[in-house]
């Protein structure tokens, strides 16, 4: 069916004709109302005019859409059909026309103005991106300040080269923060790198502040020294000792220790407070060390028996079992009840004795490294029962054998919020939250969230299971089958694939193994419900080093994944080892794996910041050396006749 052609699309339309128009001989002009310039013959039929463009076309207006028509030579018969315009092809007309006229108004004197038009192009979501890019690149410093909001709202990974470079041109100062939190924003973990760096060589103290906040939320452990050291700068002090305060990755302990050395008490009393939030049982030898150091100033030695209490409060039998290495006898005592009581009220067939090994068999016990699942959404709560049992079958050994993977249901809920529109909810900050959980319990693996809502990411309309190496990963059931069978297989094998990109499986080649590249749901059905052999050796030395960071052994941890990352020479590997090193206090092992990531090719600007955090850990470990805190020693055993 014709339809008559509303003013406002004809820009759009006829500026694909004009270039073919114009390679035509003589003809008409018509003149419309809206100005355009049209070559062809004109007919009127009623309220109608019939324009046979000399492109070939035949259109249908309105007759009073035409302001003029000069006709050279008698008006031809009229012949051929009119273009039949779909109302989709006006509806997107119409869109476009929308999107440059709100891309103008950002050019607004008023303020007020240019962010009507900001919240408006950002709810229009990826269809708009085509004109948000072009005019980023090419509009005014006000429009673009106002088009980074917009593409950090929209979430577009092919603007993130761009905002880089923005972010990086000395020319473009006005807007480096806001590229900052868009880049922040849109790329997630992998823009640490970048915004590290900008918190280090950037001039404008409000660019600096934005990247320290950037860092902060993404829970940074790349940026984590580079916090501390911006307690340099009077300008940022401030910031810096909030962030720190805030903190709960024990990966920044070896960065603050060497801070005890200010001379001010209320530094070193900060600097305490800062300690016992970070640390875990690992550090419980280190911590009472600290307290024997600093035992006659009264103020810090409070806060440092704090420390002390907390880890007999949060990690219960853990930070016992560690405690007995305290140098202080009343840590010791106090350590030693708590775990003789544990033992009195064990049964006696399973009764410890009092031996080193012992102690160690009761602390292990008590840590159980597993898997989370948690519902994102109450509609996907029933599907986890028969998913963790699912997840926990194909996880086992192919002999059998149970590789001792335990998979627990949380009893918490994520809430979403009450969907707007039906457009997919934007999983960036579902998996912050996931990011958040999982930090909150340290014996979790890995935590998957699961939901029955569709889930979109950057440059990714509709997300399956989206997740990144060493974070949560999140599960979409939205778009698995029509059947509760289907549904159910499908999920199974999609929360395996998701769990492999989690933590950090090589590209398999294997078309059945569920780790391999997947691009729709109906793939899932050719997929194994098992890890093929090279993928399920490299699940079990992965998760041998991951339970050994959920159980605090980081040294342990560290040793694993750096021999896992020098046989893949992978750079996330490299930087997993590393960082579990620094939370283990080995700071020349960590060293170690910092110069493997160096050789994995760095451009300057990132090398540079791996080279000034070996720096900072070769200080920290002058420090150890020169305090004489050494890492604990093997669980010393209860004396005779105690806890046996």
């Amino acid at each position: 069916m014709r339809q008559a052609i509303p003013r406002h699309a004809f820009r759009a339309l006829f500026a694909a004709f004009a270039a073919l128009g114009a390679l035509r001989a003589s003809a008409d002009t018509i003149v419309l109302r809206n100005g355009q310039q049209l070559q062809g013959r004109v007919t009127y039929d009623g309220n109608k005019a019939r324009i046979e463009l000399d492109i070939g076309a035949t259109l249908v207006v309105d007759k009073g859409e035409i302001e003029k028509a000069t006709v050279e030579g008698p008006a031809p018969t009229a012949t051929g059909e009119a273009i039949a315009v779909s109302p989709e092809l006006l509806a997107r007309l119409e869109a476009r026309e929308r999107t440059h006229a709100l891309v103008e108004a950002l050019l607004d004197d008023k303020e007020a103005a240019r962010l009507k038009a900001e919240g408006e192009l950002a709810h229009k979501g990826p269809a708009a991106l085509p004109i948000v890019r072009a005019a980023f690149a090419g509009g005014t410093p006000v429009q673009r300040r106002h088009l980074l909001r917009v593409l950090a709202s929209i979430g577009d990974p092919a603007s993130v080269p761009k905002i880089v470079e923005t972010l990086r041109n000395p020319n473009e100062k006005d807007l480096h923060a806001e590229a900052a939190k868009a880049l922040a924003a849109i790329a997630g973990h992998e823009a640490e790198p970048v915004l590290t760096e900008v918190l280090v060589n950037a001039k404008e103290d409000d660019v600096r502040l934005e990247c320290l906040k950037a860092i902060e939320e993404l829970g940074s452990p790349f940026g984590a020294p580079f916090v501390v050291d911006a307690l340099r700068h009077e300008s940022l002090r401030q910031a810096a000792r909030a962030v720190i305060a805030r903190w709960d990755d024990p990966v920044l302990l070896l960065h603050i220790l060497p801070l005890f050395d200010d001379a001010a008490r209320e530094s070193r009393e900060r600097v305490a407070s800062w300690l016992v939030r970070l640390v875990d049982p690992a550090h419980a030898y280190l911590l009472t060390k600290l307290l024997e150091l600093h035992d006659d100033e009264k103020e810090v030695a409070k806060v440092l028996r704090s420390g002390v209490a907390r880890l007999h409060h949060d990690f219960p039998v853990v930070s016992d079992v560690e405690l007995l290495n305290a140098p202080q006898s009343a840590i010791r005592k106090g350590a030693l009840d708590a775990l003789s009581k544990l033992d009195r009220d064990t049964p006696k067939k399973k009764q410890r004795g009092a031996t080193p090994r012992d102690w160690r068999d009761v602390r292990d016990e008590a840590t159980v490294p597993h898997l989370v699942l948690i519902a994102v959404g109450t509609a996907a709560r029933p599907a986890l029962r028969d998913l963790a049992t699912d997840l926990a079958t194909s996880l086992k050994s192919p002999g059998g054998a149970a590789q001792g993977i335990k998979v627990d249901i949380s009893t918490k809920v994520v809430s979403l919020a009450p969907a707007a529109e039906p457009r997919a909810r934007d999983a960036r900050p579902i998996l912050a939250h996931l990011d958040r959980e999982q930090a909150a319990d340290p014996q979790a693996v890995r935590i998957i969230g699961v939901t029955a809502a569709e889930v979109s990411m950057p440059g990714l309309d509709h997300a399956m299971a989206p997740t990144r190496p060493g974070g949560a990963a999140l599960v979409s059931l939205a778009r698995l089958g029509d059947t509760a069978d289907q549904r159910s297989s499908r999920a199974r094998r999609l929360v395996l694939h998701a769990l492999a990109r989690s933590l950090g499986f090589a590209p398999c080649g294997d078309p059945t193994c569920p780790s391999g590249p997947l691009y729709a749901a109906g793939e899932l059905d050719a997929r194994s419900s098992r890890y093929c052999a090279a993928c399920q050796a490299a699940f079990t030395a992965i998760w041998a080093a991951e339970s050994d960071n959920a159980a605090f052994h980081y040294a342990a941890a560290g040793a694993k994944l750096a021999a896992i990352a020098g046989r893949s020479k992978s750079r996330e590997g490299f930087a997993a080892a590393a960082y579990a090193l620094e939370r283990g206090l080995q700071p020349l092992a960590a060293i170690e794996q910092w110069k493997n990531y160096q050789g994995t090719g760095l451009e300057p600007a990132h090398a540079a910041l791996v080279v000034k955090r070996i720096e900072l850990l070769d200080r920290a470990e002058k420090w150890l050396t020169r305090k004489k805190l050494t890492p604990a020693p093997a669980p010393a055993p209860p004396p005779k006749g105690r806890g046996g």
